[in-house]
């Protein structure tokens, strides 16, 4: 039955019902010591022999005769009398006091994390997204409306710091391109800079820069929005990393790393067109992080029921409190930016969303052999 009724339901019944057996219990109570009050008194105006006419009766188990109830009568006054106003008031107020206490306090159990929760969010609405509500240990349906809450402060914490990082983000790489088309255009305009085919190649480079990052962010835009249209079917994951790895190979080539590729065919279900963007993302962090003259290693495998191609690099690696941001738009390391890496901050938050959309995810560590970072692709088999 318990498990039928809903659980915050079930405590204000079990309150009533607690409430209601306390005032029952209370007044019982009450009743009882005042005529055990009133028959000491009775006794101990009693006279010798009507006492030992009493104690008479008690021993031959006649409490309850014609005979008890008249000694009691004769000596200890008036009787008690359920029907009396006045004692039933007295009753009455000695067992709401008992039990309006602990209904007060078993509603003040319930109602604070309400009231908490409410606090918080109006906090929240004001604009502090750090409120969290306290009592996350109290019991039942409040404690989980508590815990609740606050893990959607916290994911609305850190959707507006993505927000503005991503806000951010957007804005410094579009400034970079724009800025160098505006000054060079203007340079055409006023004829300081000659209308060569040179210059032509060299804003026609800053408007494709341009072009991959707008495709980049409408790619990400749909894949948060489940809006993006995938081909999913069973492919060759081998083959795709061999054609992404050959693609790349000019690229890795003119910073003097090697790509290798080993691992066995495997069959995964995927959209081919964006996991090879996947690869090609990765790839492309690889080469940039690894040092020249290392080796970027690309290996498929099927392990515990998926499809997973790894690369691994040499370079530095990332540190550990970077795990968690490294799938967020814009977000770049601080080495990175220290060391003048290019690159947007996309290509690992669309990587990772595209697999996302697959049914599939990425694993991102540091190496154990060596130094160097390492992005395992998971997806279901085909």
């Amino acid at each position: 039955m318990v498990g039928k009724l809903n659980r915050l339901t079930f405590r204000l019944v079990m309150l009533t019902l607690l409430v209601t057996g306390i005032t029952m219990a209370v007044g019982l109570a009450a009743y009882y010591v005042i005529v055990y009050f009133q028959l000491s008194h009775a006794v101990q105006q009693m006279p010798p022999a009507a006492r030992a006419e009493l104690q008479h009766l008690i021993d031959t188990h006649q409490r309850g005769s014609d005979a008890y109830y008249r000694l009691y009568s004769r000596y200890g006054g008036n009787a008690i009398d359920v029907r009396d106003l006045g004692f039933i008031s007295l009753i009455g107020l000695m067992s709401m006091l008992a039990s309006g206490s602990v209904a007060i306090v078993m509603a003040r159990r319930i109602s604070r994390p309400i009231i908490a929760v409410a606090a918080a969010a109006e906090r929240v609405s004001a604009g502090d997204r750090s409120a969290r509500a306290g009592d996350e240990g109290a019991p039942g349906e409040t404690g989980t409306l508590v815990r609740s809450f606050n893990r959607m402060a916290s994911d609305i914490e850190a959707y507006e710091r993505e927000r503005k990082v991503f806000t951010a983000g957007i804005a410094h790489e579009l400034r970079t391109p724009l800025t160098i088309l505006k000054g060079r255009l203007h340079g055409l305009a006023d004829g300081v800079i000659p209308p060569e085919p040179d210059e032509a190649v060299r804003l026609l480079r800053q408007v494709d820069q341009l072009s991959r990052l707008v495709e980049d962010l409408r790619t990400l835009a749909h894949v948060d929005a489940g809006e993006l249209a995938l081909d999913i079917g069973s492919a060759d994951i081998a083959a795709l990393a061999d054609a992404a790895v050959a693609d790349l190979e000019v690229a890795a080539r003119a910073h003097a790393i090697t790509i290798r590729r080993t691992g066995p065919r495997v069959v995964a279900r995927c959209d081919p067109l964006r996991f090879t963007q996947i690869l090609t993302n990765l790839l492309t962090n690889a080469i940039k992080h690894a040092p020249p003259g290392s080796t970027i290693q690309v290996a498929t495998a099927r392990e515990e029921g998926f499809a997973h191609v790894r690369v691994q690099d040499e370079g530095a690696g990332f540190l550990p409190e970077d795990a968690a941001r490294l799938f967020i738009p814009f977000w770049r390391a601080g080495l990175d930016r220290k060391l003048g890496h290019p690159g947007s901050g996309l290509g690992l938050a669309l990587a990772a969303r595209l697999a996302e959309a697959q049914g599939g995810r990425i694993v991102a560590a540091n190496r154990t052999d060596r130094s160097g970072a390492l992005f395992s692709v998971c997806m279901p088999l085909g």
